[in-house]
């Protein structure tokens, strides 16, 4: 990571510096809640560990349940019986049925269940297209708060503001944010936490990771991560999204890392000093449209495209933080043409020798080494000391999806599907990544996803990565300190 601590970064930041008492509050805030904010995925492990769950919610989801077996029965059997699908068929029927069915449950799962849906739609080709495409179709949601509610709980919670839109900007399932001014008639954009999602992510935890552990069980190839592995980034991410404390933080570090990488295409909203919470966060207000409604308005969007590719992949490879949620909902086309970002949500921090694996595990990807790849695994702890490194290299070795011409030529879907080779491989021999490194592997195919927004007429992240290639001989530089101070 970088050597200076963020309060240095901040303090020499010319962009940070544009806010008067914005340095100041950022050492505050480094210093009041910081550490916690470094621990999220210690906390993550902590809370996603099998445990009792709530005997209301489990009868609520049996009762769920039963209604769902009912209705597929009634509604779904007697076609696929005329149809002949289930006696040709009756795998893939199976499969469909369990998955109609875990959606059915993440509908009741409340935050967790929301916030799963969401990872496992912007995570693309991550998961089954089966997966995703009945999550797009249910188009499972949170409840809306009344611009009312907003204003109160911003007011107990950061002070005297106005919530002056009477529609939210953006709703996801820990927070939500209306366009406001403060007292003296600056505008702002209000985020405040949704009341009552803390708990329910506590509540819902245990049951959400038995709901997963169950569709694996159905759906083999769900392949994105260990059922308990993926509870763990749902947490990890919802903990971060729940406290906006973390949100002003975020969005200072995400500026700066823009700044340092000097990426010019994108904006970055500050956070007002003095106005940060738990419960709500209020930043600077960035006007423009939406996207993916506002992918017309960009001047250039291959060139925002590769914005969003330094400030994820670039960055976490140079040093180590990346963001980890680049998400249309997150994102604004401003009226100069260039690409907003009012959210951050995610922020992504990898050790010393986290990035070196990533790293190694990369150009090990890139280059066909299979023996590399399987240390890469091994230096992010993910190697069990039971398996057998030369049996991993061999399968990994065999696999046409990671023949280095495939990639080569293939472009973004070679690069995603080798990925997810890797993944699953990983799976097959009981290898559990750590958090962080799942939330890279997310962002990667998030991005992905994000280029189809941006660039319809294709191209994709392959394209997004091309910009990078003038600075290759700088980052493999230090692709190779990083890995030299690890100790490979």
């Amino acid at each position: 990571m970088n050597d200076a601590t963020l309060v240095q970064r901040a303090a020499r930041s010319a962009w940070v510096g544009a806010s008067p008492g914005l340095v100041s509050a950022v050492a505050e805030w480094q210093q009041t809640f910081g550490h916690e904010r470094e621990r999220l995925g210690e906390r993550a492990v902590e809370l996603a560990r099998p445990g009792a769950v709530d005997p209301r919610r489990v009868a609520q989801h049996a009762t769920a349940a039963a209604l769902s077996r009912v209705v597929r029965v009634t509604t779904g059997l007697p076609g696929a019986l005329a149809s002949g699908e289930l006696l040709r068929e009756p795998g893939r029927w199976a499969e469909r049925a369990a998955v109609e069915a875990f959606v059915d449950q993440l509908a009741l799962s409340g935050p967790a269940g929301a916030e799963m849906a969401r990872l496992v739609t912007d995570a693309g080709a991550l998961f089954p297209e089966v997966l995703r495409d009945e999550l797009e179709r249910r188009d499972i949601r949170t409840p809306r708060l009344r611009p009312a509610e907003v204003e109160g709980i911003a007011r107990r919670a950061v002070g005297d503001v106005r919530v002056t839109g009477r529609l939210p900007v953006v709703s996801s399932p820990a927070s939500q944010a209306h366009v406001g001014e403060l007292d003296d008639g600056t505008p702002v954009l209000v985020r405040v936490r949704r009341p009552g999602v803390t708990r329910a992510l506590r509540t819902d935890t245990t049951l959400t990771a038995a709901l997963a552990s169950g569709l694996v069980q159905m759906v083999p190839e769900m392949g994105g991560l260990h059922p308990i592995g993926f509870v763990q980034l749902i947490v990890r991410q919802v903990l971060e999204a729940t406290d906006l404390r973390f949100e002003a933080l975020d969005l200072v570090e995400l500026g700066i890392v823009a700044e340092e990488l000097g990426v010019e295409q994108l904006v970055v909203a500050r956070p007002l000093p003095g106005r940060a919470a738990e419960r709500a966060v209020l930043t600077e207000l960035i006007e423009g449209t939406m996207l993916p409604a506002g992918v017309d308005r960009l001047a250039d969007p291959a060139g925002a495209l590769a914005a969003l590719a330094s400030v994820t992949l670039e960055s976490a490879l140079v040093d180590g933080i990346f963001w980890a949620d680049p998400a249309p909902e997150h994102l604004i086309a401003l009226p100069d043409g260039r690409l907003g970002v009012l959210r951050v949500a995610v922020l992504g921090r990898l050790t010393p020798e986290l990035r070196a694996a990533g790293i190694l595990l990369l150009k090990s990807i890139v280059t066909g080494d299979a023996e590399g790849q399987v240390r890469a695994m091994a230096l992010a702890g993910a190697l069990p000391t039971d398996v057998d490194p030369a049996l991993v290299a061999a399968e990994l070795s065999a696999s046409p999806l990671l023949d280095p011409m495939q990639l080569l030529l293939g472009g973004q879907d070679a690069l995603l599907a080798a990925l997810r080779e890797v993944v699953r491989i990983m799976l097959a021999h009981r290898m559990r990544p750590p958090v962080e490194v799942g939330l890279l592997l997310r962002t990667v195919f998030a991005l992905g996803r994000l280029s189809d927004v941006l660039l319809p007429q294709g191209g994709g992240l392959a394209a997004a990565l091309v910009p990078m290639l003038p600075r290759l001989p700088d980052l493999l530089a230090r692709a190779e300190a990083a890995v030299a101070d690890v100790d490979l």
